[in-house]
């Protein structure tokens, strides 16, 4: 009996052994394809780093914004620089093509038949971002005379329904660098009547300030008649370039000063009427080249317009002050006592009084 139990015991403890050593391999079997497993991530992991590197790489303009475009130019060769610009004019994503053409002018030669000068052109002709397309047509106002395309595209953005993209067309159909464009005068005279104001007395300064003369008898009647005041202070700025231009004073419009003069003039005056930006102007005293070019000048005439804009209560606070640092400039401290004899308001009377320490 006890023999027979001796190996009872001896069996189980054989076979349990046995047992133990045949799961050994099944646990050494796993080890193997887990490593594969953990290789096969880390091979993964590679080789989507090596695809965004090759993305970066085929598209030097992924995730580009202005101020990296700037960088990335900036230790650029004039050739690589162009290269690199082509490239984003003709990118298929409309902010990388917009990206050379912010804050940017061109100057292309007339009869420009290079690759930049075509990139442009088919933006001009054919974009439909609305945003880079008013950036192309800002950064191209000077180049109407490359050729008759550019133009073409200008005058028909001059038609758009979007106000911006009209406004920027208009600032290179009025421009002084294409006033030998033919017929462009006549286009520029079109936008007095574009039914958004900003762009219809903005039209009106930039043909004054572009020397568009053809376009004076019609803002001459608008100068008599409107009751628009952002447009009839607009066009006064305008007029100020031709006669009263601080501080260049090269020329002096006999016309535009009496359109000038009749602008000050215009009752009933208002806050904004006459506008005090106009006035401010005339306090920068000429110099004395102008005054050999300003024969039908007359100080007393203007001094005598801008004491009535003191004298009016109902004009801008900003407005008579101005008129009262302008009549020191052209006029004489006679002048200023006069005036003070006419006012009652206090704050004027101090105003009055400062200007007379300067005064002649």
């Amino acid at each position: 009996m006890k023999k027979l139990f001796l190996l009872a015991l001896i069996s189980l403890f054989v076979l349990g052994a046995c047992g133990k050593k045949a799961e050994e391999p099944a646990a050494n079997d796993a080890k193997p394809e887990a490593a594969a497993d953990a290789k096969a991530g880390d091979a993964a992991g590679e080789e989507a780093k090596a695809d965004d590197a090759k993305a970066d790489e085929a598209d030097p303009f992924a995730g580009m914004d202005k101020k990296k475009y700037d960088e990335a130019v900036k230790g650029m060769t004039n050739e690589e620089r162009n290269a690199f610009e082509l490239k984003a004019l003709k990118h298929s994503d409309p902010q990388i093509r917009r990206l050379p053409m912010v804050n940017m002018t061109y100057n292309l030669e007339k009869g420009s038949k290079s690759e930049k000068a075509d990139a442009l052109l088919y933006i001009l002709q054919n974009e439909t971002d609305p945003e880079v397309l008013t950036t192309a047509l800002r950064s191209n106002m000077n180049n109407l005379t490359v050729s008759n395309d550019f133009y073409e595209a200008y005058k028909k953005h001059a038609a758009s329904d979007n106000a911006d993209i009209r406004m920027a067309a208009m600032y290179g159909i009025i421009n002084s660098n294409n006033h030998s464009v033919e017929g462009i005068e006549d286009e520029g005279i079109k936008f007095l009547d574009d039914k958004d104001a900003r762009i219809s007395s903005g039209a009106c300064k930039e043909l004054l300030s572009n020397k568009y003369t053809s376009a004076m008898p019609k803002i001459e009647e608008i100068m008599k008649s409107s009751t628009d005041e952002v447009m009839l202070e607009t066009c006064a700025k305008g007029l100020m370039d031709l006669w009263y231009y601080a501080p260049f004073f090269k020329e002096f419009d006999a016309k535009a000063y009496q359109l000038t003069l009749d602008y000050l003039k215009k009752t009933p005056r208002t806050k904004n009427l006459p506008g005090w930006s106009i006035i401010s102007t005339l306090t920068k005293a000429p110099k004395d080249e102008w005054k050999e070019l300003a024969k039908e000048f007359n100080a007393k005439d203007l001094v005598a317009a801008l004491s009535e804009i003191v004298k009016d209560d109902v004009a801008g606070k900003l407005s008579r002050e101005y008129s009262i640092k302008a009549i020191a400039v052209h006029g004489t401290k006679a002048d200023l006592e006069a005036l003070d004899k006419a006012v009652t308001d206090e704050n004027v009377k101090k105003e009055i009084a400062k200007a007379m320490e300067t005064a002649k």
